[in-house]
């Protein structure tokens, strides 16, 4: 009998093909209690391999795991990236209604007019013949009246 294994306790037979019994050489007692014996091995084989695939986690989607990103973006772009682009967008109005004798407030704090300008430098005249050249671009805002009345 090679390669075959003779448990003489319940008088089963496992080989390659798997579990026979020898029914004949038993009573009537005997093989229900090897049934049951096999029976319960057979239950528990069942439960082991279902068990396992079972127990094993469910794989996110892709959706799934961009949906995350896809929220802080656009919160991101709510937040910060749009009220930027609104800012810009009032500054490059401002700057394109500048005229001669404009009142202005400069982005480091320089009160003046605007006595002459170029594409991208303003000539500002801060007090009687002082004059100072400055980015059109540092032109903050705007003064509504005269510069006199604003006080420090």
């Amino acid at each position: 009998m090679h390669g075959q294994k003779i448990s003489i306790a319940n008088l089963t037979v496992l080989s390659k093909n798997g579990i026979k019994s020898m029914t004949g050489l038993l009573g009537p007692t005997e093989r229900s209690k090897m049934k049951k014996t096999q029976n319960i091995n057979a239950a528990a084989t069942t439960t082991a391999s279902t068990g396992t695939a079972a127990a094993a986690p469910a794989q996110p989607s892709m959706m799934g795991m961009a949906m995350p990103f896809v929220i802080m973006l656009a919160v991101m772009y709510f937040l910060m990236i749009r009220p930027q682009q609104k800012k810009m967008k009032e500054h490059q109005g401002l700057m394109s209604g500048l005229k001669d004798g404009d009142e202005v407030i400069t982005s480091s704090g320089i009160l003046g007019t605007i006595q002459g300008m170029s594409d991208k430098v303003v000539t500002l005249e801060v007090a009687k013949n002082v004059q100072l050249k400055i980015l059109k671009s540092q032109v903050n805002q705007v003064v509504k009246g005269p510069i006199q009345d604003i006080k420090a």
